[in-house]
């Protein structure tokens, strides 16, 4: 068999398979497929490269005397393309989109196309790259709507990591639908994958969809309920924001508000936090979705904010990927409140901003005027991870996985901090965001 692939030139044969595939002359056998049209192809061919049309052809066909097969839950479209594959081992990128590709999914597992699903899982990552953040939350809610609630296939976890690597924004209208984001929340509810939105902002988005809702504010909600964390909300905010709706018992309210007093909240972010970059920092390009910031050439080191706010408790970790460095490069956490034109410098190189608290590339560690040495310099090509301790207010740093100290002379951490980097000279930074 031939390799799959949707790209590159085809061979003699597959040309030829393709014309024989366009030819009436070979036509032995029609497929009614769900909107009733009819797409026609050849029975030794479409056996051959199909366990399951073998099955079907050869024991419901002969039984019967027949040409003729009927689809109820495979469209034309998809039936196209699925026939294509079969005679020419591959699929042509303009036949294989957005709008067709979960149905085209669905019709490969139904005729057992393993390689198939492999080029269109890989096609969905190459989607997941383009920087349309709706495009995945398209795809999830056609998903679900097709293969339902339970589902749980390699597309499925793929459409969910994309989604959630996505902070979801109330007010903003989306292509996901009420389903889809039930099963989003049941699948993200204890993940250990990066993930950008905090607790109390999905109540938000959640809310700010309910109210567009014909059903009214609080069934949509009700609806939804249980697949909010409130541990993973600070008090205040689910006594101002959230009690007020009337959808949790006292009860559950009570058991929140124990279990935070006796030191037990979670984090206020499920899963592994993941930021994108603030655009707007004149001569620092911010690309890949928003995951990678890159200086000009020439333009003096400045600071840049991701845009995940990190306050209450809990411990949490982030990678920084160092792809390019020129000069000196700084990682860390500053206060949401800090004026990123106030610029501190260091002596020996003058042109080397800074903000917060932060790791240089020198190994040294930095707040404001003070330094120390912290023996973790790092380079081009390694990869500096920041744990970030907001109960204990406590800030530490690896590089390439190996761990290094609490900074014990920062105890002056403050509640609500950014994760920053600071970079010039032509140097490009990248927040470690993986697919499955």
């Amino acid at each position: 068999m031939s390799q799959a692939s949707s790209s590159g030139k085809e061979t003699p044969l597959q040309s030829d398979l393709r014309q024989l595939m366009n030819d009436e002359r070979f036509y032995d056998i029609d497929l009614e497929c769900s909107d009733k049209k009819i797409i026609s192809g050849c029975k030794g061919i479409l056996a051959t490269r199909s366990e399951i049309f073998n099955k079907l052809i050869f024991t419901g066909l002969e039984k019967n005397n027949l040409s003729f097969l009927s689809f109820n839950n495979i469209n034309s479209n998809s039936m196209k393309v699925i026939l294509e594959y079969l005679y020419v081992s591959k699929v042509k990128e303009k036949n294989l989109t957005v709008s067709n590709i979960i149905e085209v999914y669905h019709a490969s597992i139904y005729f057992g196309l393993t390689e198939f699903q492999s080029l269109i899982i890989n096609q969905v990552m190459e989607f997941s790259k383009s920087g349309n953040v709706n495009t995945g939350k398209k795809l999830l809610s056609e998903c679900v709507k097709k293969f339902s609630l339970e589902v749980d296939n390699e597309m499925s976890r793929i459409l969910v990591d994309w989604v959630a690597m996505n902070k979801l924004k109330k007010g903003v209208n989306d292509s996901l639908s009420f389903e889809g984001l039930k099963y989003f929340l049941i699948k993200t509810f204890d993940t250990k994958k990066p993930f950008a939105t905090p607790e109390i902002e999905i109540w938000e988005y959640i809310l700010a969809r309910a109210k567009k809702d014909q059903q009214g504010v609080q069934q949509y909600l009700s609806k939804l309920a249980d697949y909010i964390n409130l541990n993973r909300i600070d008090a205040e905010e689910i006594k101002n924001r959230i009690e007020l709706f009337n959808i949790y018992s006292d009860k559950k309210l009570k058991e929140v508000y124990f279990s935070m007093a006796v030191g037990k909240g979670l984090e206020l972010i499920r899963g592994v936090p993941i930021f994108k970059w603030k655009i707007g920092r004149s001569g620092l390009k911010v690309f890949d979705g928003g995951f990678t910031v890159e200086a000009d050439e020439g333009v003096r080191p400045k600071s840049i904010l991701g845009d995940l706010i990190f306050q209450g408790r809990g411990v949490y970790e982030w990678n920084i990927l160092i792809d390019k460095m020129y000069n000196h490069i700084y990682i860390g956490i500053c206060d949401i409140h800090e004026n990123l034109n106030n610029n501190f410098f260091l002596t020996d190189f003058s042109f080397n901003y800074r903000h917060g608290w932060v790791l240089g590339s020198d190994g040294y560690v930095y707040h404001k005027t003070q330094h120390k040495w912290y023996d973790a310099k790092f380079k081009e090509g390694d990869k500096v991870t920041v744990r970030l301790d907001m109960k204990e207010r406590t800030c530490a740093f690896s590089v390439n996985d190996i761990r290094k100290p609490i900074v014990s002379e920062w105890k002056n951490i403050p509640s609500q901090v950014y994760p920053v980097v600071s970079l010039g000279h032509g140097s490009k930074l990248r927040v470690k965001q993986e697919l499955i």
